[in-house]
């Protein structure tokens, strides 16, 4: 049984993510005449072989979406819902996003370490004015 146990082990770790293999690039809306809401969109790579991922940005848990060797998630909300902050993206395997939900129905169950968090500076928006003068249109 325990061989059976140092095995999985190993695999895991074989084949499992590791927050070294992560590269990140983020976006988020600035410009506030031409967009209605604020979007955050990180996209980064990750040697996570076969594995299903998610992210959490605050308190929302959203799916990451893959493209070949990329990943990607995003959040959109209001203006007033996203201001201008450093927001957290935690990564997860599927294993430690269901710890991350024990532990958000439960405070006594210990929170999960992402695999990586990667932060995004977004600066908010603001009316910096549109691209032509208004009274060329």
């Amino acid at each position: 049984m325990f061989g059976v146990i140092a095995v999985l082990a190993a695999l895991q770790v074989a084949y499992g993510c590791s927050g070294d293999s992560f590269s990140a690039t983020s976006y988020t809306t600035t410009n506030l005449p031409l967009a209605t809401e604020t979007a955050i969109i990180v996209e980064f790579t990750a040697d996570c072989p076969d594995s299903k991922l998610a992210a959490v940005i605050g308190d929302e848990v959203l799916p990451v979406y893959t493209a070949g060797d990329s990943n990607m998630v995003t959040l959109v909300k209001d203006h007033a819902s996203l201001p201008s902050n450093s927001y957290n993206v935690d990564i997860y395997d599927e294993a430690g996003i269901v710890a991350f939900k024990n532990h958000a129905k439960d405070a006594s169950v210990e929170a999960p370490k992402p695999i990586k968090t990667i932060t995004v500076n977004h600066p908010g928006v603001s009316k910096e004015g549109l691209p032509i003068k208004r009274n060329l249109l």
